[in-house]
């Protein structure tokens, strides 16, 4: 199994939101990459590559990710999914903005805001405006998620 952890991140190191999911990637097992999209990002590739429990990091120096736009993250991200179980994202205003996109365009439903795994395919998510948790275990064989900090 291996899993694909989206990072956030100012260009020259990751957010700490990226080490919370990579802790929930930790969590469901396997090879663990991080994908660093950005301009002039080398900076916050070798921080991912000092994260704990990482095996790989992408990096994805271009331009064209100078603004993290989700209308331009989201293709590569799909195109780079083939080989991955899941792909996490940080559930910050970023990662809800890409994750729904790299769904669509796999034709697998997302999984947003977990607070725990459970198992590969179980994870727990507030519901009702967090008055209440509730269990979902995905059936897909990609599993896209966003993970709360």
């Amino acid at each position: 199994m291996s899993i694909l952890v989206v990072a956030d991140h100012d260009h020259s190191s990751i957010k700490p939101s990226a080490l919370n999911t990579v802790a929930a990637a930790t969590k469901i097992g396997g090879d663990i990459t991080v994908l660093v999209a950005g301009e002039n990002c080398r900076g916050a590739a070798e921080a991912a590559a000092a994260v704990e429990g990482v095996a790989n990091v992408l990096c994805c120096d271009n331009a064209i990710y100078a603004n993290l736009l989700a209308e331009n993250l989201a293709p590569l991200v799909s195109g780079l999914a083939e080989p991955y179980s899941h792909i996490l994202f940080p559930a910050s205003n970023h990662g809800k903005n890409v994750m729904p996109r790299v769904a669509a365009l796999l034709d697998v439903a997302g999984i947003s805001d977990i607070v725990e795994v459970q198992s590969e395919d179980t994870f727990v998510r507030p519901i009702y405006a967090g008055n209440a948790m509730a269990t979902v275990k995905s059936s897909d064989a990609k599993k896209l998620i966003t993970v709360r900090t």
